[in-house]
Formats: C-alpha cells, structure tokens, sequence
C-alpha cells in the first residue's frame, strides 16, 4: 500500500470530498469540458443527441435508501484521473449481479461505425444486461457518489462481460460518439468474479507506477502478461481481482480522447472472469427532457 493510502482510506461520501481538490490540480479537465466548445453550435450538438439512444441513460430514484459503502481509493494518474478501487463491490453484491446476468448472457458484440455486429477477432465473451433491482440502482448510486454527484452527469444502463477461457478484449475506447457537450465521459471496470488466471486489463499508454506497493494491484516482473497476440506489453495491466474495480476518464476538455484510456481485456488463460462495465453519460438537459415527456 502506498505510503499515503491512509489518506485516501473513505467511504463513499468521504471520497466525494476528495475528489474536489484532485480534480482542481489535475485543472479540473471535466468540468472544463462541460461548457462546451465554442466551435459547436446548439444546432449542431441537438443534431448529435437527436441521434442517440438516450432511454440507456438512468435517472437516480430520489427516495433510494442503500446500504453503507466502504471501499479504499488509490489515485494512479491525475491527467487523465484514473483510480483504482479496493472493495467497491461486497461480495454478496458480486454474488447477486452473477447470479441475475446468468439468464442474460448473449455473445458480446462490437459496432463499426453505426453498424452492430458479432466479430470474435476482436471479442470473444459473452454480455448481460442486468435487470434495474435495488442492488443494481444501489450500484448506480454509488458510481455517481464516487464522481461526487455532478449535476448532468448519468450511469448508463448495466451490463456485466463473461469471458472464459481464451475470452478477450482487443484494445479499444469506450468513449464512442461525443462532443465537448456530451458523451461517455468516465469508466469503471468492475470485477465480479476472477476465478481465473489471466484476463488482466491493460493501458498500454499509462505510466508504471514507481512505487512497488502497486504490484499488489498490477503485473510486475514474471508476472507480466504478453498482449492477443503474443506480443510484448507495454504500459501497466491491472490484476483481475474479485470486487476491485478501476476508474478512469475518457476525454479531454476539448472532447478529444485521453490516448491513456486506450484499453483491452487480456485473454483469460484458465478459469472465468466477469466484469461489470459501469459508463457515465454527461448529458445536459436530459433530465429535464425527460420530465417534459411525461407531462400530460
């Protein structure tokens, strides 16, 4: 454990404290980027969203009452801001989102373009959407409190990824469609079950930390794990670990992507893993449009 991790030891509502100033040295890079770019017009961002499947977008329950959270935050990078996250999920949590995706599981599909379809040179593993019971909304809550409620900002709907043996994740970016006014803004990569060997997550382009507390967390030494293609890695691999989670930022003030939150699941050599993909969507007016749909 780094030298500092007491001071990074919070609840989920500590860490939404903490996360104020990290956010102000790394020069606050996403809340720059909710003003917009001056090069877009309202025109042209309500031609984008009009193009968007925005029902995936979950609106909080004001009256959730969820159990309390206590999870370990250790800070990797501050530009891009990417955290790693002992315990964020109990492991009667991780049980429960096992057990609801198992009817779920379909094979995992990629998209080019606008086009969907099944291309396992590039994924093999299977996906579930979880059904919204309370300890998925719980789930959500916790992803926007961690990011410290920021207005506009929305957990997409869940979805847990299933790889078995030889199941992998070719290097990609979650960020998609976007403009500096909205888009896929954040990341978690949550794992449920890591009854595997393998099956690491790499960022070929983040920096390896110095201090060696974070073997605990990452590859190191003969641990090191070669790429889908038996190639040498490079950047860090964070260790599949039963209820860790990762957490990153995809974009730049000026929309662009963080070339850091390049990304692949490394093929499983033994055993299953199953991760949880929590997305967060900044959408200004969302809410608000939802609410006019449902007055008479």
């Amino acid at each position: 454990m780094p030298p500092n991790s007491k001071s990074l030891i919070r609840t989920a509502f500590e860490y939404s404290l903490l996360i104020v100033p990290l956010y102000l040295l790394a020069g606050a890079p996403l809340l720059r980027s909710f003003f917009g770019s001056p090069g877009e017009t309202d025109d042209e961002v309500a031609d984008l969203i009009s193009k968007l499947n925005t029902s995936t977008l979950m609106i909080p329950d004001e009256d959730l009452i969820c159990p309390k959270s206590t999870y370990v935050v250790h800070i990797l990078s501050r530009d891009p801001l990417v955290a790693y996250i002992e315990d964020f999920i109990r492991n009667d949590e991780a049980s429960h989102l096992v057990e609801i995706s198992e009817p779920n599981f379909t094979p995992s599909t990629v998209w080019a373009g606008s086009e969907e379809s099944h291309d396992m040179t590039i994924r093999l593993s299977e996906k579930a959407l979880l059904p919204r019971d309370h300890t998925v909304k719980c789930i959500e809550a916790r992803a926007r409190a961690f990011q410290g409620w920021r207005p506009d900002v929305f957990i997409e709907e869940l979805y847990s990824q299933r790889y078995g043996p030889s199941g992998y994740y070719r290097h990609h970016f979650d960020g998609g469609v976007s403009s500096s006014r909205f888009g896929r803004i954040s990341s978690f990569m949550v794992y449920l079950d890591a009854s595997c060997t393998g099956g690491g997550t790499n960022f070929p382009k983040l920096k390896r930390p110095e201090n060696k507390s974070w073997c605990k967390f990452i590859e190191c030494g003969d641990e090191i794990s070669k790429g889908i293609d038996g190639e040498e890695l490079e950047g860090i691999t964070f260790k599949a670990i039963k209820g860790n989670a990762l957490y990153w930022e995809n974009f730049r003030p000026d929309g662009s992507m963080y070339e850091e939150s390049w990304h692949a699941g490394l093929p499983v050599k033994t055993g299953t893993k199953i991760g949880l993909n929590i997305w967060s969507w900044y959408q200004k007016g969302y809410e608000e449009l939802l609410k006019s749909q449902k007055s008479p």
